[in-house]
């Protein structure tokens, strides 16, 4: 997980295997066939223990057995054609030494242990055996070095190879499971070595040992730091690493010019769908963009060549930024523009079809050469925004088209851009126009990955999109039809180009939905979450956000607790099944398996409970945070101090016991010697920075210490509480022309958020309590700016924390301080912007979560949060977990 919100980024792919609609944990996965447990089951005595649980691997065990809990142990990589030969040929060897091992449950699964899908440090593992000492490993190492000398399969990044097998590898790591939590709520690896200390085991891409460990079988030979291929091409930085090989930027030697080199690692990628590694894809790439050069479309390609195991094709470096980087930071985006003007949106519409020209434009050049590009995404496409020069790059999977010309067909596409085809369908120009639309499409809004999970809502939604911020019908008709009627592309640019002249002044839109038809929407939402609960054996197994199989399934940011305060505030009840079940596991809670925070932790899972009327359960629950030790790691509101605090701050307002502000006030005596003064107030330098607010920055600190103050009464407090703020205001920043107020991610990131999790939402809603409380007119004032900037806008995702639900909430919450119906209003039409994500199931309502690949019902990332910002609309109320 990366990040201060701990986003899987390109490992999300890890969550939506197991399951089409939720996301899901690798260790959930049941296997179908089960290749190779069916056979290993043949291939041991009587008595040894051949897994039978849920998951990626087959544990076999012998009847006694011997697992250290660390060690060296043993990797085998294979290929699928001679897996079953491989797994013959060791077992036996492992019977006679009584060694304990595992080997992946099916074919499906090696497919994905030996493609890009699988992390640099996990990719092409099939066989693991746990030796028991160092002896054994010895022994079974050049056992099984002499059996499978034969096999080929991929190198495994992690280990070191042993002697000159193409198979078989070793490195040092926990034979054990054994975690500890950390601050975030998940569980770190940990390895205890011989000593008994506990060290993290990291999964790291290449071979390391752990302090004090010898290397059984040492180098005498010293690797070169400085990597020059082909004695030509001196790495410089790398662009991008995966699996398959890196991307580098490298100086020719030769030439003193600037290129880029690619690298393939054999055997990676190639399974039972693809009989092509990343070498035949790399050689692929090197046949189109020769048969491309001249275009001025693609890069200049250099050289082909092989060194050591490896090949690498060497090009021109090309100007520009990926597309959907240039869009993120686009000037003129009609989505980051706040009260745009007739000239403003104009101006996007000009730029938006010199982009879409130029792209069709190239794609059509390629075309014309008789290669399919197959893999367009917008990361595939580079844009010069000084040149306005539009590039394509990736072509490992493109297609060429004549039969005698060597064309592989590779299925690699991009998720919601590309499309899945039957295996040995070759890619078509049709398809690489679909995928064109896709790229348009986002010019315009782009939560492209949604429309894999609902491709039918991608029309409706362009078009209130468009409508919503002024952009004239034939750009949607354009988007739409460069997919559907690719031979009407002129018409549709010069339709699109003619409609610009009959812009007009962008009047905000009356909201759709009415109280009653907000009212129905929440009861669906509820009506789909109870169903969720008892259609299975476990109540509380639910679709959630991906995060929660890191950390714990109770919590009120991914977990049942957010659910269970939503269905009670909305519904009056919570399911006794439910119910039952979250107190039940609440009642197993230890500092081991859980942070103490209030989002993700047992402090939010024990507010839940006194909510939810179980006292008792409620208070043990809060002693227990109490004890943790990593109770004070973190000062913020989402996952530190501060969030524990206000904990035993709302337990403090609802049963009167005097210890909960004891501990309120020994929170803030943690956290403020970790304050720095700044800007004329104080901040907090959370795990890697300073970020601007409510979960992670100042102004959510600040806010535990104000109802810190009304409860002590202390002036300390509030000073303090004060200067968080006046942190927060003095880094606002004021857009060029009007009053609207910004705030960065954080004070090293040129980007602006609007969340209520990170950026302007949560200060505003931190900004008004402060007003409620003091009086002071600037806090409203700075709301109100806020709110400027954020009116008409649109996010990414319809969630909570991160998306247009919390925002909503922030106008909601205007408008209960100011009485004025202008925000009530803007939050109406923030709920018909969230119900563009709607997906309608026989039970009621679903949404989907963050990232928009799978469903989730959490009050973080998915309905419960959304229904609660919509209940919010019609009942009003303060907001969960931190009004009381």
């Amino acid at each position: 997980m990366q990040g201060i919100d701990r986003r899987a980024r390109e490992r999300i792919v890890d969550f939506t295997i197991t399951h089409p609609e939720r996301y899901a944990n690798l260790d959930s996965y049941r296997s179908e066939r089960a290749e190779f447990r069916n056979l290993v089951k043949g291939l041991v005595p009587e008595g040894w223990a051949v897994g039978e649980s849920p998951g990626l691997w087959c544990e076999v065990h012998p009847p006694e057995k011997r697992v250290p809990d660390g060690g060296f142990k043993i990797h085998l990589s294979t290929t699928h054609d001679s897996a079953r030969d491989m797994l013959a040929a060791v077992a036996p060897i492992l019977v006679e030494e009584g060694a304990s091992f595992k080997v992946l449950v099916d074919e499906r699964v090696l497919d994905l242990g030996n493609s890009t899908f699988w992390g640099r440090g996990a990719c092409g593992k099939f066989i693991t055996i746990y030796p028991a000492d160092v002896d054994q490993l010895k022994r079974l190492l050049e056992r099984v070095h002499d059996v499978t000398k034969d096999f080929r399969g991929p190198y495994i990044l992690s280990d070191k190879r042993y002697k000159d097998s193409k198979v078989l590898f070793y490195r040092y790591g926990a034979f054990r499971k054994a975690s500890q939590v950390n601050v975030f709520g998940e569980q770190i690896p940990m390895l205890r070595t011989a000593d008994g200390q506990m060290l993290p085991d990291y999964r790291l891409p290449y071979f390391g040992l752990p302090e004090g460990v010898s290397d059984p079988f040492p180098d005498t030979e010293e690797e070169d730091d400085e990597l020059v291929l082909k004695g030509r091409y001196k790495a410089t930085e790398a662009l991008g690493t995966s699996s398959k090989g890196g991307v580098y930027k490298c100086l020719d030697l030769e030439t003193n010019e600037e290129v880029v080199v690619k690298e393939a690692r054999p055997l990676v990628n190639r399974g039972r769908k693809i009989p092509h590694d990343a070498i035949d894809c790399l050689r692929n790439e090197h046949r189109v963009l020769e048969r491309l050069e001249g275009t001025g479309v693609t890069p200049r390609p250099i050289e082909l060549f092989d060194e050591w195991e490896h090949s690498f094709l060497a090009m021109d470096l090309v100007k520009g930024m990926p597309l959907g980087h240039y869009l993120g930071s686009w000037q003129s985006s009609i989505l980051l523009m706040t009260d745009p003007t007739v000239d403003d949106i104009r101006r996007y519409c000009e730029e938006f079809l010199d982009i879409a020209r130029k792209i069709l434009a190239g794609a059509r050049k390629i075309h014309e050469r008789g290669v399919v590009i197959q893999d367009i995404s917008p990361r595939n496409i580079l844009f010069d925004p000084e040149e306005r020069t539009v590039m394509f790059i990736d072509f490992e999977a493109a297609y060429i088209q004549e039969r005698d010309a060597g064309g592989l067909i590779i299925p690699i596409h991009t998720a919601g851009f590309g499309e899945e085809r039957k295996m040995g369908e070759a890619p078509t120009v049709a398809g690489d126009y679909r995928a064109l639309s896709r790229i348009l499409g986002e010019l315009v809004f782009p939560p492209t990955p949604f429309f894999s999970l609902s491709p039918q809502h991608r029309a409706p939604m362009l078009a209130h999109v468009a409508r919503e911020l002024g952009v004239p019908e034939a750009f949607v008709r354009l988007i739409l039809g460069v997919g559907e009627q690719p031979e009407r592309v002129d018409a549709l640019l010069s339709e699109a180009e003619r409609s610009i002249e009959r812009v007009t002044a962008v009047e905000p839109l009356r909201p759709l939905r009415s109280d009653d038809d907000r009212r129905k929407i929440v009861d669906s939402i509820g009506s789909h979450i109870v169903a969720q609960i008892g259609s299975g054996d476990d109540p509380l197994d639910l679709p959630m956000d991906y995060r929660r199989f890191m950390t714990n399934r109770l919590s009120v940011a991914y977990g049942a607790s957010g659910i269970a305060l939503f269905l009670k505030r909305t519904r009056g009840e919570v399911p006794g099944a439910f119910l039952d079940a979250l107190a039940g596991e609440a009642s197993k809670i230890d500092n081991g398996s859980y942070a103490p925070g209030l989002y993700i932790g047992s402090a939010g899972v024990a507010w839940t409970l006194l909510e939810l009327g179980m006292r008792k359960e409620a208070e043990a629950l809060m002693d227990l945070a109490a004890r943790s030790p990593i109770l004070f790691e973190n000062a913020d509101m989402f996952y530190g101090a501060a969030g524990w605090g206000l904990a035993n701050l709302f337990f403090f307002a609802q049963l009167g016991d005097e210890r909960y502000l004891k501990n309120a006030v020994d929170a803030f005596d943690h956290i403020r010697p970790n304050l720095k003064e700044d800007r004329g107030g104080y901040c907090y330098e959370n795990t890697d920075t300073v970020y601007h607010g409510l979960a992670h920055g100042a102004s959510g600190i600040g806010y535990f210490m104000l109802r810190l103050y009304r409860a002590s009464g202390r002036e300390e407090h509030l000073e303090v509480a004060k200067g968080l703020l006046d942190f927060e205001l003095a880094s606002a920043e004021q857009q060029e022309g009007k009053e609207h107020l910004v705030f960065r991610r954080s004070i090293e990131e040129n980007v602006y958020y609007p969340y209520w999790r990170i950026g302007g939402a949560g200060v505003g809603t931190v900004a008004l309590r402060f007003h409620a409380a003091l009086g002071d007119p600037r806090y409203l004032e700075t709301a109100r700016k806020i709110a400027l900037h954020l009116e008409g806008g649109y996010t990414v995702f319809p969630t909570n924390f991160s998306g247009m639900s919390g925002i909503g909430n922030f106008f909601v919450d205007l408008h209960r301080r100011t009485e004025d119906g202008r925000y009530l209003e803007e939050a109406r039409r923030f709920v018909d912007r969230v119900m563009l994500f709607a997906l309608e199931k026989p039970s009621g309502l679903a949404f989907p979560g963050e990232e928009l690949l799978r469903i989730s019902t959490d009050y973080g990332t998915g309905s419960a949060g959304i229904g609660m910002f919509i209940h919010r609309t019609v009942a009003g109320g303060g907001l969960p977990y931190f009004d009381f």
